[in-house]
Formats: C-alpha cells, sequence, structure tokens
C-alpha cells in the first residue's frame, strides 16, 4: 500500500519550526552558517498574538485552476479543495485511481504524470509495441496502486506535512535508504536503468516521481523498449506534450537527469557541496539522506551553487537534513530555487542564516528575507507564533527591521494585515 500523507504536510510546517526554536541553544549570528536563533527561555515572554484565527478552508477548485487542469481527458479534480492553512490539497480522479497532490505545483506535476501513463497505454496495445509486456503490469496500476483511499473533503481531517513545519519539535531522523523511485543495483547494470531516464526524458517527466502508477507505467514501457520494441516506444513522446509545473527546472538540468546515474548524481552533488566549504559531515548527512529523491537533492545543490557571492550556504544544507517527510522534501526543493531566483532576479542574498526549523536570507542591506513556496497562507495560531518569534529574532538578535516575507502564492486578507502590523512585507506570485 502506498503511504497516506494528506493527515501529515500542514502541521509539519509550523509546529517543526516553533518547537525546534525552543529546544536548541541560542547561538550569535557568525559567518559560520551556525547561527540557529533559538531562545528557549525567551519563547515564554514573548507577547504572541492572540484570537480570533483562521482554521482550514475549503475552495472551489475553479477559482484556483484554469479549465484545463480541472478537467482532462484522462482525469477531473474534485471540486471542493482543502486548505490547511498553508498549501492547497487537491484530490485528482483518474482511471488508475484517486490521486492526492499536495501543493498546486504537485497537482500540475501529477496531471501530467497521468496523461504519460494514458499515453503509454495507448501505445501499448499496438502490435509492434510488444503485446503483453505492458498487461502484465496493468492489473497492479488499476487495482492494488493508489495515492489516496480516502479523499479529503472536510476541514476536519487533512494537514499536510508542510504545515508540521510549523508545529512540531524538530524530528532529526535521517533516512540511510535510497528513494523507492531509485532502481536497483541490477537494472543499472544491464542499462534498464539508463534507458527509462531517456524516455523519461522524452516525455518530460521526473524519472524519479514518488507517484508509484508512473513508475510502473515506465517500468513496463522501458522493458518494451528493453527488449527489442525500442525505436516504437520511442514514439511515445510525440504524443504527451509539454509539461508545465512552476517548478523551475531547467532543461539543461533534465539532460543531466537523463544521462547521469544517481551514484554519479551524488558524487557531482558532493563536490559541488565541497566547493562551497561545507563541513565533511554536514555534507555526509545530506548525501546520505534517503528522504530526498536523487532530483531533488541536485536541485537544491545546483540551486545553492547558482548562488556563488552568498556566504553560510551551509545553513540550508544543515536546515534540509531535518527534513523526515517526502513532501516537505519536495517543499525543500521549490524553497532552495525560490531562494535562487530572488538572488538572481530581485535582490542579492549576501548571506543564509539559521532561524529555528527555519532558513532566512539577509540582503546587502541586511534586510531579512524568508522564502516560502506556499499556495495560500491563512492566520492560524501557528502562524502567528512563527511570525512573531522570527520579528522578535530579527529585531533583538539581529537588529534587522526590515522583513520581506516571499510567497510562491499568496495570503488571505487578515493574514496580510496580521503579518504586516509585525513589521513583514508580503511577496505573493513570486515563483
Amino acid at each position: 500500500m502506498i503511504k497516506q500523507y494528506s493527515k501529515l504536510i500542514p502541521l509539519i510546517c509550523l509546529t517543526f519550526l516553533v518547537s525546534s526554536c525552543a529546544t536548541k541553544a541560542s547561538k550569535s549570528a557568525t559567518n559560520t552558517g551556525d547561527n540557529h536563533l533559538n531562545p528557549a527561555k525567551q519563547l515564554t515572554t514573548i507577547p504572541y498574538p492572540k484570537g480570533p484565527f483562521e482554521g482550514p478552508q475549503n475552495y472551489k477548485v475553479s477559482d484556483l485552476l484554469p479549465q484545463n487542469m480541472i478537467f482532462g481527458r484522462h482525469h477531473s479534480i474534485d471540486r471542493n479543495v482543502l486548505n490547511d492553512g498553508y498549501l492547497f490539497l487537491y484530490t485528482i480522479n483518474s482511471a488508475y485511481g484517486k490521486i492526492r497532490a499536495v501543493s498546486t505545483a504537485m497537482a500540475y506535476k501529477r496531471v501530467q504524470e497521468i496523461n504519460a501513463i494514458a499515453k503509454i497505454e495507448e501505445k501499448s496495445k499496438l502490435k509492434e509495441f510488444g503485446g503483453g509486456i505492458y498487461e502484465k503490469g496493468k492489473d497492479v496500476i488499476e487495482g492494488a496502486y493508489t495515492l489516496v483511499t480516502s479523499p479529503v473533503n472536510t476541514v476536519t481531517n487533512a494537514v499536510s506535512g508542510v504545515a508540521k513545519i510549523f508545529k512540531r519539535v524538530g524530528e532529526n531522523v535521517i533516512e540511510q535508504s535510497r528513494s523507492d523511485a531509485e532502481d536497483n543495483r541490477l537494472k543499472s547494470v544491464i542499462g534498464f536503468a539508463k534507458t527509462k531516464r531517456d524516455y523519461a526524458y522524452d516525455m518530460n517527466i521526473d524519472v524519479y516521481s514518488r507517484n508509484p502508477l508512473l513508475q510502473d507505467s515506465l517500468d513496463n514501457l522501458t522493458w518494451s523498449g528493453y527488449s527489442g520494441n525500442m525505436a516504437m516506444a520511442l514514439t511515445i513522446s510525440a504524443f504527451t506534450g509539454p509539461i508545465t509545473t512552476g517548478i523551475g527546472t531547467t532543461n539543461l538540468l533534465n539532460k543531466v537527469f537523463r544521462d547521469t546515474a544517481p551514484a554519479d548524481l551524488r558524487l557531482m552533488n558532493r563536490k559541488k557541496l565541497q566547493s562551497m566549504s561545507i563541513n565533511a559531515k554536514t555534507i555526509d548527512l545530506f548525501i546520505e539522506h534517503g528522504i530526498f529523491t536523487p532530483k531533488e537533492q541536485t536541485v537544491i545543490v545546483n540551486s545553492l551553487d547558482a548562488m556563488k557571492n552568498t556566504a553560510d550556504r551551509s545553513a540550508f544544507i544543515k536546515f534540509a537534513t531535518r527534513t523526515n517527510d517526502p513532501d516537505v522534501a519536495f517543499f525543500r526543493q521549490r524553497q532552495a530555487e525560490m531562494y535562487s531566483n530572488f538572488n538572481r532576479v530581485y535582490s542579492p542574498v549576501s548571506r543564509f542564516i539559521g532561524l529555528g526549523s527555519f532558513v532566512g536570507g539577509l540582503t546587502a542591506k541586511n534586510n531579512l528575507v524568508l522564502c516560502l513556496p506556499l499556495d495560500h497562507v491563512l492566520w492560524t495560531a501557528d502562524i502567528a507564533k512563527v511570525a512573531t518569534f522570527l520579528s522578535h529574532q530579527a529585531s533583538s538578535k539581529l537588529g534587522i527591521n526590515k522583513k520581506q516575507l516571499v510567497l510562491a502564492g499568496t495570503a488571505s486578507p487578515i493574514a496580510t494585515q496580521k503579518l504586516k502590523e509585525l513589521g513583514w512585507s508580503i511577496s505573493e506570485r513570486m515563483f
């Protein structure tokens, strides 16, 4: 059975942040990147805002997505979409079962994957494709695999893993096993893995996706091509169309994923982290952290590598090693991209600084910027605590008065008003 993540993400974001802040010893901001500002004693003295607060809310999908994303030839998305305070939780209906997509970016990715699966299935019916090879796995796809068994359509039973970052005590869990989406050694040796990466590149989909439906289809397609029908299998790419996910990975990096085995990606990432003067132990923790797929890990490293003039990039890597949820791993990837894009397009980030369970950037003018790939922020009790705590740290410990919150999405009117009262400027729909 596929693990259910629908009840994990919203609580992870806030709990993880405030509690981590309360449990770590405070350190002064230095140029070493070890500056986790977490004065536990002050947590009880900070005057936190009082309610009323907003709670999880349902939204109409028609207000969130274009029509061609809501309805397609092979899918439809439920009319009601829950916002857990941070992200939208979509339920996508398809011939292959119901699929949960945590965040708008993930919804785009999952719809593209459904279309790819459908096109592979259509081609598998052709005689030249290899007959029953695909059929062997079809029952598994249609029967056993479903990414969600009980869709969330009420505000009482849904939370995302990202939300727990804002709530729960930090759990520094390090997984040493590899991502399930990474092919085993045998497949790598016989060339299967490389063929699979070629097909994924041609279809413009993520070969390391955690979607088991897609992985099954790609495997069947690859076995077909590997067994002598490669030319026919390659024609799949002409029918899948372009992917639009808003995730930001460049085509050049996609070629790297096609041409580079996971072991070589890790070697490449390690060398780049070493060039950033990051502590060897920190590098080991990050490279061996199995919660990240090879793609997520590589995008994070490349995003930081592009920030050549930013000091203390180790602060972001240390921050990433605490990740222990797949949805949060994807969140971290997007967050690294946001910081890299902000540094390139808007204002140079002079250095990273650890802020409890969060990591912020300091600009050349010593202003604090916090990039969060959130869909829609509501004024929850957890957001209020986090914003207040960070404001207190910025002013009392760093001497910073200007604070900028950069969102991939938007904030509710109440959240916007309350955040501004705490001194935060809000930049919406940035990336």
